[in-house]
Parts: structure tokens; sequence; C-alpha cells
């Protein structure tokens, strides 16, 4: 699984300083392995506001991907008997980063599944 990696504040400055040099957008961004509109959005953002550091977003950073919340979510459809502590040690194994018990249940809540299932049992009427 994937995940977003952040190009760091000398990175950034560094292909604004190829550009500056006469590099070209795509050349910068295959030096840094990055994809080309990453470099132009970078070029956008020094010309208008003259830096490239980061701007701020509100709220927590996620500790799940969505593509590793379609893995979770498709792990626990295939396999209806998987405990959540085992989601949680699956997930480590693949990606190599913990999650508490508690984000995989919202994100297998957000995709409609849950630990209780209705059970056809006798009605005790006395």
């Amino acid at each position: 699984m994937s995940q977003r990696r952040r190009l760091p504040n000398s990175l950034r400055w560094r292909a604004v300083g190829w550009i500056e040099m006469g590099l070209s957008q795509a050349d910068a961004a295959r030096r840094l392995n990055v994809s080309r509109s990453v470099v132009q959005r970078l070029w956008d953002q020094y010309q208008s506001e003259d830096s490239v550091s980061r701007r701020p977003v509100p709220g927590r950073p996620r500790a799940t991907t969505p593509a590793e919340d379609r893995f979770l979510a498709l792990s626990a459809r295939r396999r209806r008997t998987t405990t959540v502590p085992q989601f949680v040690a699956d997930h480590f194994q693949a990606s190599g980063r913990r999650i508490s018990a508690t984000t995989v249940r919202n994100r297998l809540h957000n995709a409609g599944l849950y630990a209780r299932r209705p059970v056809v049992c006798v009605p005790l009427n006395g």
C-alpha cells in the first residue's frame, strides 16, 4: 500500500532554483521523481506568494489512506469471521504502521460493516 509523500521544503526550494536557472518543469520533476503538475503548482505558488512552504490544513492527519480503507473493507467481506485485533495485526504486517482497533471499527462502519448481526432465536415470553 502506498502512501502520499510530501516534498520537504528543501526540495521545494531546490525545484524553484532549478526553474530559475533555466531548467524546464518536466526536467525538475524528473529529478525529484514527482509528477510535472507538482512542480507546476510549486512554481505557480512561488510566483503568486513568493514562497513554497506548505499551507496549513485544518484537522488531524488521517491514520489510514483511502486505499487502506478499501483494503480493510475488502478483507472484512472476504473473511467474515476475522476479529478487529486480527485486522490491526494484518494492517501492521502489510504497511508497517500501527493503527488502533477503534480506527479499524470506524473504517468498517463507514463501509457499512458491523460486528453485530441479527440472530434468529426463540423469544422468551413468560
